[in-house]
């Protein structure tokens, strides 16, 4: 027997997925910024790449939380999903 997942379950899964992947993204900005940055720049610029690699873990704990969620409510979901 195959559960159903609610659909605001799933919209909020996909909207911390998509949060996840905007976070990834400004990691590489600023990761980007910190190589190219002026020397007298760079601690500044080392900084907020430190932000935003915290930003982006804390974004995917929350996406892995809710992936750990939905399995433990429906788990032929995530047989599914993987198949």
């Amino acid at each position: 027997m195959s559960a159903q997942i609610r659909p605001e379950v799933v919209d909020r899964l996909i909207d911390l997925y998509c949060d996840w992947r905007m976070e990834c993204s400004q990691v590489r900005t600023a990761y980007a910024q910190f190589t190219a940055a002026p020397p007298e720049e760079r601690a500044l610029a080392y900084a907020a790449y430190r932000a935003a690699l915290d930003r982006e873990e804390l974004a995917a704990g929350e996406y892995a939380r809710q992936i750990t969620r939905v399995t433990r409510v429906a788990p032929s979901f995530a047989a599914e999903a993987t198949a």
